[in-house]
This record gives structure tokens, C-alpha cells and sequence, in this order.
């Protein structure tokens, strides 16, 4: 069978890896052109076209909904798997194949294009993977299947991303069989109980020092790599990228929130809305990572400072 495997993401690396070691597998992979990174605005090929290169598939470059038209049309597969592509699929291409998305969320709860990072936010015990039937309408098609992934209290995005995938690359393998067949079982999605997440943007990184130090300390989990968590200190700007809470005694708050106090275990503790934040690994704009130990043995003055 001629299956068309559609994806830019490291979500669909993880998926990408498992089922190229099954004998059913993709021919082709459709993902994004390279893009530019770093400060020196290099092509960095994206992780998941050495997978396919090595799995022995013909990969295709597109950001172009009429470009993945003709590709489709071109290449008639009888299914596509979809797992993180990040290109809206045009409504005049999903009739010539069967189409299916993995997606890492218990649909139709967290729709759309962050329902990992949303869960993370939101501070959800479990989360899982949906395989469903691609519709018009954003991961509004019927559920094939879904399964519940447990998540640990301090979960980062990362994990969460492998885990979810790893799960759905299983979820998919159990039900290619059927895909291909074309009897797999479907349920419609209750529509009246769908949630929807939103795209980041940098800005949504900002720290607002108000908040609880619960809610930050999420943010940094679910936010990382992109857009990151991030505030100012001085004139510099400066990523956390590693935290924890410590509980305010009966007496707190003790300062504005903002204000800067060296935490236990040589950590950065800022006053927050509520409770403190404790910085345990933090990144200064231009430099590399570092721990929090490290960086007070030199920055010492930046205690009782109000951060933006």
C-alpha cells in the first residue's frame, strides 16, 4: 500500500522512527524546507529527513498548501499519516486519500496547535494521544483511536513530546492493519466538550512576576524551548529554564514581587504574586546556560534587585 508519511516536528520524528522499523510503512515523507537559525542564519535541515533518508523514503519540501495538493494528487497514496506537519492541509486535497492524524491530546479536549504545552500549563495529571480521521475543521474528525499517558508532577515539554509520541507511534501500528482495510471502527467527537489551545508567540514567554509562583514555574515546564520563560534583570534579559517553588511562610510576601533573594541550595529566589520562585538554571542573553550557583559566584549585587 502507498502510504505518505506528513510532518515537521520532533513529535513526528519519535513516531517516524518507530514505524519505519514495521514492514508497513511510509514511502514518502512530506515536510518543511529547511529554515535559518542562529545568530550566524545557517540552514539547519530539520532531525526527522535524516530519519527518512535512512529509512530509505523519498522526501518532499513544501510550505504550500497547493504544493501539498500536487504532491497528493501526484503520488495518490490510500493513506496519509499526519503527526505534527504545522501546514493547514487544504479542504480540496483531504478527499483523495484517507487521512489521519495523530494528535497529543484526549480529543476533543486541547485542539489546535499546543495542547502539550496547554496540558503542562494547566497542570494536568494525564494527557494522551487521539488518532482520528481528518476533517475541514481543525482535529474535529472522528476518533479511531486514543489512549491516557500519566504525567508526573514536574514534566517538561520535552518529555511529555517523546512520551505522547512514543505512544502514538504504538497507537498507530496497532491500527494500520485496519486503516488499510478500511474497517477500522470510528466515533464522532463531542463537539459541545472541545477546548481549544492557542499559538505562542515571544511575547507569551514575558513573566509576570504577580503571578503565582505555581503558575510561573509551569510556564517554564511547558514553554521550553519555544518561546521560553524569560524576564530582565538589569539591562539584560534572561531565560529561566530551570525552577521550583518554595512556599511562602505565614508572614510573606516579604518584598514586591519581582524582588531577588538568594533561595536555598544556592538558588535565586524571586518574590512572586505568591509563594517564591527558585531559579535553578537560568540562561543571560548572549552567554551560555548556567546554574544558579555559578552565576551568583560572580553576580552576587543582583540580590534585592525588582526584576521587570
Amino acid at each position: 500500500m502507498n502510504i505518505v508519511f506528513a510532518s515537521s516536528s520532533s513529535f513526528g520524528t519519535v513516531i517516524l522512527k518507530k514505524i519505519l522499523k514495521e514492514k508497513t510503512k511510509p514511502e514518502m515523507l512530506i515536510t518543511a524546507p529547511d529554515k535559518k537559525t542562529g545568530r550566524g542564519q545557517k540552514y539547519q535541515p530539520l532531525f526527522i529527513k535524516n530519519v527518512a533518508r535512512e529509512g530509505g523514503l523519498k522526501i518532499s519540501e513544501t510550505e504550500s498548501g497547493d504544493t501539498f495538493d500536487h504532491l497528493i494528487r501526484e503520488k495518490s497514496p490510500s493513506l496519509v499519516i499526519v503527526a505534527g506537519f504545522g501546514l493547514k492541509i487544504p479542504a480540496k486535497t483531504l478527499p483523495l486519500a484517507k487521512f489521519v492524524n495523530i494528535h497529543p491530546s484526549l480529543l476533543p479536549k486541547y485542539r489546535g496547535s499546543t495542547p502539550i504545552q496547554t496540558a503542562i500549563m494547566e497542570g494536568v495529571e494525564k494527557s494522551g494521544v487521539t488518532l482520528m480521521e481528518m476533517e475541514k475543521e481543525i482535529d474535529s474528525g472522528p476518533i479511531i483511536a486514543k489512549e491516557e499517558v500519566p504525567f508526573h508532577s514536574k514534566i517538561t515539554y520535552p518529555e511529555a513530546e517523546e512520551l505522547l509520541a512514543k505512544k502514538g507511534g504504538n497507537l498507530l501500528l496497532k491500527t494500520i492493519p485496519s486503516l488499510l482495510k478500511g474497517n477500522e471502527k470510528k466515533v464522532q467527537q463531542n463537539h459541545a466538550k472541545a477546548t481549544y489551545t492557542k499559538s505562542f508567540k515571544k511575547e507569551d514567554g514575558k513573566i509576570d512576576w504577580n503571578e503565582p509562583a505555581e503558575v510561573i514555574e509551569r510556564k517554564v515546564r511547558a514553554l521550553n524551548p519555544w518561546p521560553g520563560t524569560y524576564s530582565k534583570m538589569g539591562s539584560k534579559i534572561f531565560k529561566v529554564l530551570e525552577a521550583d517553588i518554595q512556599q511562602q511562610t505565614e508572614n510573606g510576601p516579604f518584598g514586591v514581587p519581582g524582588k531577588v533573594y538568594l533561595g536555598t541550595n544556592h538558588t535565586i529566589a524571586v518574590q512572586t504574586g505568591k509563594d517564591f520562585l527558585l531559579i535553578k538554571k537560568l540562561q543571560i542573553e548572549g552567554k551560555k546556560s548556567t546554574s544558579s550557583k555559578d552565576f551568583l559566584q560572580g553576580n552576587m549585587e543582583s540580590m534585592g534587585l525588582v526584576l521587570e
